[in-house]
């Protein structure tokens, strides 16, 4: 997963690029953060300096990324939302990742780099 993207939508960067359901769960987390960073000064203030920034500092969001990492090890509520948001971040190398965030009848086709015809 690409904890820097993560980070970056949680520093409030690419929020509006995301689907309902993503969108969602990215709010979740970012209260949950706040949760947990309340307690811990230095993690506090990069989830603030990254907001400030919106995202766009890389060297404060990857601060922010290290200490989102750091609570996914012990929160296991942070870690199933990150966990969540996995598929929306961090495709890299031609990888194809897609969610289907509603209800669906029949199939879903989900397809890369097609060289020739398709039959269904």
């Amino acid at each position: 997963m690409d904890k820097v993207g993560i980070a970056t939508a949680v520093a409030g960067k690419v929020a509006g690029d995301l689907s309902d359901g993503a969108r969602k769960l990215l709010v979740a987390l970012r209260e949950r953060l706040r949760e947990r960073f309340a307690e811990h000064p230095t993690a506090w203030a990069a989830l603030e300096a990254a907001r400030d920034e919106n995202g766009e500092d890389p060297d404060t969001v990857r601060e922010l990324a290290g200490h989102i990492t750091a609570v996914e090890a012990v929160a296991s509520e942070v870690r199933s939302l990150t966990d969540g948001l996995r598929p929306h971040f961090g495709t890299d190398g031609g990888d194809v990742t897609n969610t289907v965030d509603a209800t669906v009848t029949g199939a879903v086709v989900q397809a890369r780099d097609i060289h020739g015809g398709v039959h269904l």
